[in-house]
């Protein structure tokens, strides 16, 4: 004669629903976590690539500067605009170069991107040489 126990269910090949219910609650909530940590790590990425953009910008632009005679670079400076690769990024992105101080050894320039979601400004400084007559070069 078999034996009966009492907690031996033969239709308990199921899911519950509350497993169910629980299962599907910690599946959406891990979805959500790592949809939130890609678009997160997407948004750091993109603004470090926008950074290192107007930095090469910065970097050329004070090479450039720094290379002008004097006359030429305060027309340079009163001309500066940034490139099409900074406007692409965002169109209301500004460059400005201001001098160090009143001798004009330092030409600070900087990048405002102007834009929605606050950025930043990027900054950088070029030193600019004297000759041994006390000319700019």
């Amino acid at each position: 004669m078999p034996i009966m126990n009492s907690n031996y269910s033969p239709n308990r090949n199921a899911f519950t629903s509350t497993e169910l219910v629980v299962a599907c609650s910690l599946l959406v909530t891990s979805i959500s976590t790592v949809a939130m940590i890609a678009v997160k790590t997407t948004r750091i990425w993109q603004d470090s690539r926008h950074q290192q953009i107007a930095l090469e910008e910065l970097s050329s632009q004070i090479d450039r500067l720094t290379s002008l005679s004097p006359k030429a670079r305060t027309d340079a400076i009163r001309d500066l605009k940034p490139s099409n690769l900074l406007i692409a990024i965002s169109p209301n992105v500004t460059i400005t170069a201001t001098w160090d101080n009143e001798e004009k050894t330092a030409i600070k320039l900087q990048v405002d991107w102007n834009s929605v979601q606050p950025k930043a400004p990027v900054r950088l400084i070029g030193w600019v040489s004297h000759t041994l007559g006390g000319d700019q070069t």
